[in-house]
């Protein structure tokens, strides 16, 4: 261990570190579950008439930043330290890290939208702090593989976005400071975390061999312009969008989104080995580009198709990553061939939820719809998070 590595583990604790730091995703799932049923429980209660008011805005940013943004320091915390040889995070790491969504969710809830992106800012450079210091510094002796560009840079994107969308509604900002910001935030981040830990992902899920490393080829680093270049694809697809090409912006990007996808190893064909949650992420990746295509081509109904987008991908990759990591590390082999319960709930509560929602703008009862949609995705990830949870929390033997 170099000597950096050895100072950040002892302000850790000790190292090897307490289970907690060395298993992050037993934290930070079940943490992203609650705040998305809070995000997506906007609804329901609403639709119950427990509440007078409702806020789109705030939904959208619960869901962006405190949920995705959960699942994604649950994978990445765990993730990152193995692949690249690394210390863990530290307890601060984890203190920080945890309680910043939670406060995001608060403050988006009580409306305080700018104090909301300054916070999420505060997450975000905290965990570009950790994934470049071990992925790209000092600390970690193996590098990511090439797409792992990709992390660092949503980091970017959601802290501009951020930043932005403090500044729209903090004070009168011009209009396309709202609507790049919301973009940044709500599919930057995700679309570029998806695609950049996707070239370890869609080889796990898919029985390939890991990625070789950044760096050690000549093709490597011709993979790794490749991924840089996807991503500055990606945000001049937001710029355009922005600056008033609502249709253009997002078939733009659909299809960057589809060639980023098919760059990863795994998508030409249907996972190799068994599993329901292999399938899942594996759908999810092609269901972006599908929902940024029908969000382009169909602009009247524009909020349903993005949440094939938000549902069909986004989600349903969050949960598809946090089912194979969940299985892998807490000895639920036997889960990772077959189609175990928690999985088909899971997938089932999404898949009615993202009907509801898509069905939701063409019938005289668009709020039951949007209520019926939270309570599926709620009860879906209730029985996954049931099912887990007594190993998540289980004493080290």
């Amino acid at each position: 261990m170099t000597v950096a590595a050895q100072q950040d583990s002892r302000g850790a604790g000790s190292f090897p570190a307490a289970r907690w730091q060395e298993e992050p995703f037993r934290i930070f799932f079940p943490l992203g579950v609650l705040v998305g049923w809070i995000g997506v429980g906007v609804w329901l209660v609403y639709a119950l008439g427990l509440v007078e008011t409702y806020s789109c805005f705030g939904h959208g940013l619960i869901v962006a930043q405190a949920f995705l943004v959960a699942i994604a320091c649950g994978f990445l915390l765990t993730a990152v330290p193995r692949r690249t040889q690394s210390p863990p995070p530290s307890r601060a790491e984890l203190c920080l890290l945890v309680g910043l969504p939670l406060a995001v969710t608060a403050m988006a809830l009580a409306r305080r939208w700018a104090l909301a992106e300054i916070l999420h800012a505060g997450t975000l450079l905290l965990l570009l702090r950790f994934v470049a210091r071990r992925a790209f510094g000092r600390l970690g002796r193996r590098r990511p593989p090439a797409s792992f560009l990709l992390i660092p840079l949503g980091a970017l994107f959601g802290l501009g976005g951020a930043l932005l969308l403090a500044w729209s509604t903090a004070a009168v900002g011009p209009p396309w400071t709202l609507a790049l910001g919301r973009l940044l935030v709500e599919q930057g981040v995700f679309l570029c975390f998806t695609l950049g830990a996707g070239g370890v992902i869609l080889a796990l899920v898919a029985g390939k061999p890991p990625p070789a490393d950044l760096g050690s080829s000549a093709a490597e680093g011709r993979r790794a312009l490749g991924y840089a270049s996807l991503g500055l694809g990606i945000l001049a697809t937001f710029v355009i969008e922005a600056l008033g090409a609502g249709q253009l912006g997002p078939l733009l990007r659909a299809a960057v989104v589809g060639a980023g996808a098919a760059l990863g190893e795994g998508l030409q064909g249907l996972p190799a080995r068994p599993g329901l949650h292999r399938r899942a992420v594996w759908l999810a990746f092609w269901m972006m580009p599908l929902g940024l295509a029908l969000y382009g081509l169909l602009p009247s109904y524009r909020v349903p198709a993005l949440h094939v987008l938000f549902i069909g991908g986004f989600a349903t990759m969050a949960f598809g990553v946090a089912s194979h990591v969940s299985f892998g590390h807490l000895g639920l082999e036997s889960h990772m061939r077959g189609r175990p319960w928690p999985v088909v709930a899971l997938l089932s509560g999404l898949g009615l939820a993202l009907a509801g929602r898509v069905a939701a703008d063409v019938s005289h009862t668009y709020f039951a719809h949007l209520g019926w949609a939270a309570a599926c995705w709620i009860l879906g990830s209730a029985a996954w998070l049931a099912a887990l949870a007594p190993r998540l929390w289980a004493r080290a033997r």
